[in-house]
């Protein structure tokens, strides 16, 4: 069994290692837009990949985990799901004119949009959006540059529409880059404050020291993982 790191082991372990930093995390949510007479709007969100919020701005049905024990006593929840269906409102509102031009209202479509934020290791904001039509990636907007790029022809057309608007254009960076990282930052706090109460209590011990041989031995398993990093850095 490998030796636990001592503290200065583990600092210098996630100064070399970027992906072993423990505040690398992401949060998106992903947008369903139905183009039938009456538009739908169902979203479903993410916490660095795991399930936590499922919605119907339509008819403000909300399911979530464990996670609004915490954040349902504060403003915060109120301000996500609002923001939210600020958001399905303004793709209904968009969808008539950025459908394909040959898509008639008897052929079903639907409108996916992903809204995502994360904090890189280290501790760099960003956010992003992609739009897609029935699973085709046609458009992503780079919130940070203020981009749009084409990935499918289909997404010219959104591209045109929505480039010269400067409210939208507004709306997508400020909704990615401010309340996403905001909205990222109090789930992850809250998560974290849930996996500690969860935990069970430190036992006291007596402590003892180290033996001349598990400190050598930690080192040397130390050194190996740092190598290997640096490593991975080099051929990454």
């Amino acid at each position: 069994m490998a030796p636990k790191l001592n503290l200065l082991q583990l600092l210098l372990l996630l100064w070399v290692c970027p992906w072993a930093r423990p505040d690398a995390h992401s949060l998106h949510y992903d947008f369903s837009i139905s183009s039938n007479r009456q538009p739908r709007c169902k979203v479903q969100g993410q916490l660095d990949g795991n399930d936590f919020l499922s919605y119907d701005c339509d008819n403000n049905v909300i399911s979530v985990n464990h996670l609004r024990e915490k954040v349902n006593a504060t403003d915060f929840w109120e301000e996500q799901i609002g923001t939210l269906k600020d958001v399905g409102d303004l793709l209904k509102q968009e969808l008539p004119d950025i459908k394909p031009e040959q898509n008639t209202d008897s052929v079903p479509l639907t409108l996916q949009v992903r809204m995502m934020c994360q904090r890189e290791a280290r501790g760099r904001p960003s956010g992003s959006w992609e739009f897609a039509f029935n699973g085709q990636k046609l458009l992503i907007f780079d919130a940070e540059n203020t981009e749009y790029t084409v990935v499918h022809s289909g997404g010219e057309r959104m591209k045109n529409k929505w480039k010269p608007n400067q409210d939208v254009t507004k709306a997508f960076k400020t909704i990615s880059e401010g309340d996403c990282s905001k909205w990222l930052n109090v789930l992850r706090q809250e998560a974290a404050e849930r996996t500690a109460e969860t935990r069970d209590p430190p036992t006291t011990a007596p402590a003892t020291a180290h033996s001349k041989a598990t400190t050598v031995t930690s080192t040397i398993w130390t050194l190996l993982v740092v190598l290997t990093c640096c490593m991975i850095g080099i051929t990454g």
